[in-house]
């Protein structure tokens, strides 16, 4: 089967959408609070970093067992159509609280990473839904840098409130298409891999396990990114504009290396790889903390970059080797949830360290994090 069908291709272009109408705003909360409300709601700003990570966190495992029973296309097209409606919801904003209303909803009715991986899994092969899942990242990342660089030419022109009006189009567009396009022929059940059906016995971890690997993973790297920029311009005297590159740098990795990193991956190594890739991006933290000059933080920073693309890569591929097609929604949905629980736990962690220990102890919890998944999954390999 080849890899670029339409439906392939209309659910990737759709994610990009997607993701550039979720990403490309966030850092722009204080600003628009600041616009079009009262300045006491800039104490609240960073809650509402918090809102659609923990919302989408709940609701995107009950999105993806439904799409199991409604079919996977289906809850594609809803995850589409919900991220449009909240879209339109957070442009009609008139107080914080509506503002933090929208921001919710985007969480609660979205999903579309899950629901689009689960429809990619009933659409082709294992092999080739592992390649696909680094594609769909690749998207997100790409839409992460190109998202706030276009907001904020425009920061200065428009309310960006009223941008959100605009965001709309671009998931209503991706539903709308999605139900145009003819109901594709779906694979048999089992088709992925017949021995994943057992839990991942072709890649050596259960299902299980990978969600706690994927909500582990991502607290400790997480964990670095809340007060990076305070952390190094407290230390080192680095400028928030140099910082905010130096924070891109590991993010940019992964769409240099994301091709050849993976052409290394298979069932058979994805899990020892992620125990190896986790340990270089501890290490990479670990630089990171006692560099005492730029290059050393540079050189910590590229580290840490090639081991979170090795591991998001690898965890791809497990991923893949534990899909089963009957169940794909509902094993994304679970997966990014985890993904979403780590996150917001990190900003928890973060934020309750910092005032007695300082700006860089979440990072040096993330280091410990990450070693000790390294330890754990050496120890569940023998």
């Amino acid at each position: 089967m080849s890899l670029l069908t339409r439906p392939v291709v209309v659910t990737v272009a759709g994610h990009f959408g997607a993701a550039f109408a979720a990403l490309c705003m966030p850092p722009f909360y204080a600003y628009i609070l600041q616009a079009n409300f009262s300045s006491q709601s800039l104490a609240l700003a960073g809650w509402y970093f918090t809102l659609p990570t923990l919302a989408a966190a709940v609701a995107n495992p009950l999105w993806g067992r439904l799409g199991d029973r409604i079919g996977r296309r289906a809850s594609l097209i809803r995850a589409h159509a919900g991220l449009c409606l909240s879209f339109i919801l957070t442009g009609l904003a008139r107080t914080p609280l509506e503002f933090a209303l929208g921001l919710t909803l985007q969480g609660l009715l979205g999903g579309t990473f899950s629901a689009s991986n689960a429809f990619l899994a009933e659409q082709v092969s294992a092999s080739r839904l592992s390649t696909l899942l680094g594609v769909m990242q690749a998207s997100a990342r790409t839409a992460l840098f190109a998202g706030p660089a276009l907001i904020g030419l425009l920061s200065g022109r428009a309310n960006l409130l009223h941008l959100f009006f605009y965001l709309a189009v671009f998931p209503a567009a991706a539903s709308l298409i999605l139900c145009l396009l003819p109901d594709p022929p779906a694979r048999a059940a089992g088709a992925p891999a017949k021995a994943a059906a057992g839990g991942g016995a072709d890649c050596g971890v259960a299902a299980a396990t990978l969600y706690q690997l994927q909500a582990m993973f991502t607290v400790g790297t997480v964990l670095s990114y809340p007060y990076f920029v305070i952390d190094l311009g407290e230390r080192l005297g680095v400028g928030a504009a140099t910082a905010g590159l130096l924070f891109g740098l590991p993010h940019a990795l992964f769409l240099l290396l994301a091709w050849p990193i993976g052409r290394t991956l298979g069932f058979g190594n994805a899990r020892a790889s992620l125990a190896r890739y986790a340990a270089l991006t501890c290490a990479g933290l670990l630089l990171q903390l006692v560099a005492d000059d730029l290059a050393w933080l540079v050189g910590g920073r590229l580290l840490m970059g090639v081991g979170m693309t090795g591991a998001y890569l690898s965890i791809n591929t497990l991923a893949a080797a534990t899909t089963v097609a009957t169940q794909a929604g509902s094993h994304f949905g679970k997966l990014e949830g985890a993904n979403k629980w780590g996150a917001v736990a990190a900003g928890l962690l973060a934020s309750v360290l910092v005032a007695p220990l300082g700006y860089a102890a979440p990072m040096w919890l993330g280091c410990a994090l990450l070693g000790m998944l390294f330890i754990f999954m050496n120890w569940k390999m023998r």
